[in-house]
């Protein structure tokens, strides 16, 4: 089974699901001449100062050129007011610093203290003072405005510095690092509500496993005879994936906990990544934190475990013809292992994520993913095949998927209406066993 453009299947991390926005304005029409192709900016080590910052002049009808400000810092900086400070650094030449700006430029920041989710903001208006500082007024800047003219794509993987991975406490256990640095596994025990333990002999009614190996996403193309937006966009996240399920619970009643958040400091995923494209820092936000939801809606037992396996890529593509869409990912692989149901209900448990991407902190693509058991019984079936079958019984492994995508996303240069739209709920289901009473 394969997914179309409106369909992304995703597992426990992050999750973005295709959608139709509104209309851009056509691009011209045909491809220009050879020597008309954007030039390719590939990923680059960065300055010498990981924290100063780069400044650009003049992308809006060609490709962006730097301004040379030397070891030029961000030392102040109020998003919202719109204004920042610039140490007046010197370059080793003593030819530049950042009194060099002029309004119109476009100041790029990597993560730093005083940005930690980086800045890219445009010049208005600025003030030298006598400390050697220079106070900038600043505007919202576009990717366009610092990129200007140019194509890249980039694949970044994640190490395990650049996972923040909140301390052990009881419950859960996070390590990163797992494969070649770049991998972070997340184990936990999940809370129950009133009326439901785990069975005799199993010491936790619901747990997961979770392993990923993630990379970054990002790609931009953009020529200006074709207009000021980009022809092509990309963000997301790709990632080898492996999560495991364990239900082991027997329940005495009706319960529903909904998408309750999992209050496990250990299970909570910060990344604030800046790579360079030539000398502009593009840094790039993920969020993740976890939630449970367990249900069912009378009295039932269940022992059943289920893998599930695969390679996702997620978060949202732009294309100056169709708009924005999802990126998609393959079909997993699930599994589960001989199974025990027993009573008269539908129960259903869960770990789930809730994930936020964006770039500079503020835009991108917000979901939750989910991947469950489900058990349906109107009496008792062990074993697989089951023995002394007394009911309709089965057991299925699923994933569900739903967010929105934020209009934010303007940052590339592409403008829509602000608001954020709803992604159309995707649920797939697989029945691992199942049988007919006699």
């Amino acid at each position: 089974m394969k997914f179309s453009a409106r369909h992304l299947l995703v597992p426990l991390l992050v999750t973005g699901i295709a959608v139709p926005l509104s209309a851009i304005p056509a691009a011209a029409a045909g491809p220009g001449p050879a020597d008309r192709i954007p030039p390719a900016l590939t990923a680059a080590d960065g300055p010498a100062d990981k924290d100063a910052v780069t400044v650009v002049r003049g992308g809006a009808d060609g490709p962006a050129t730097a301004v040379p400000v030397g070891d030029t810092r961000l030392t102040g900086y109020d998003e919202a007011g719109g204004h920042a400070v610039l140490s007046a650094g010197k370059a080793a030449n003593g030819q530049a610093s950042a009194a060099q700006l002029r309004p119109g430029d476009v100041i790029a920041s990597p993560a730093t203290p005083v940005a930690p989710h980086g800045a890219l903001v445009k010049v208005v208006a600025t003030r030298p003072a006598a400390d050697g500082s220079v106070a900038v007024d600043t505007a919202p800047a576009d990717l366009v405005d610092a990129l200007g003219d140019a194509k890249a794509d980039l694949r970044t993987p994640l190490t395990a510095a650049d996972l923040k991975v909140k301390s052990l406490t009881n419950g859960g256990k996070a390590t990163a690092g797992q494969a070649g640095g770049q991998g972070i596994r997340l184990d936990v025990d999940v809370p129950m509500p009133d009326g439901v333990k785990p069975t005799q002999g199993n010491s936790s009614a619901l747990s997961a496993s979770m392993e990923l190996h993630p990379e970054m996403l990002f790609s931009y193309e953009r020529a200006h005879w074709y207009g000021y937006a980009p022809s092509r966009a990309e963000i997301g996240v790709a990632a080898d994936y492996g999560a495991g399920v364990k239900v082991h619970a027997e329940g005495s009643a009706s319960y529903d906990t909904g998408h309750k958040p999992l209050h496990i400091p250990a299970a909570e995923v910060d990344v604030d990544k800046t790579v360079w494209l030539g000398p502009v820092p593009i840094v790039l936000n993920l969020k993740v934190d976890y939630f449970y939801d367990v249900s069912a809606d009378g009295k039932i037992t269940v022992d059943a475990e289920q893998r599930t396996d695969g390679r996702l890529e997620v978060g949202a593509r732009y294309d100056a013809d169709k708009g924005w869409s999802a990126l998609t990912s393959p079909e997993p692989t699930m599994q589960g292992t001989p199974a025990r149901i027993r009573g008269a209900a539908t129960a259903k448990a869960g770990i789930g994520s809730h994930t936020r991407l964006g770039l500079y902190g503020s835009v991108g693509v917000e979901a939750d993913a989910m991947p469950y058991l489900k058990a349906t019984a109107t009496g008792s079936a062990e074993g697989t095949p089951p023995k002394d079958v007394k009911a309709d019984w089965g057991l299925y492994a699923g994933l569900e998927l739903n967010g929105s995508f934020f209009a934010r996303l303007r940052i590339f240069g592409v403008k829509v209406i602000d608001h954020s739209w709803s992604f159309p709920e995707v649920r797939y289901e697989r029945k691992l066993a199942g049988g007919t009473g006699q």
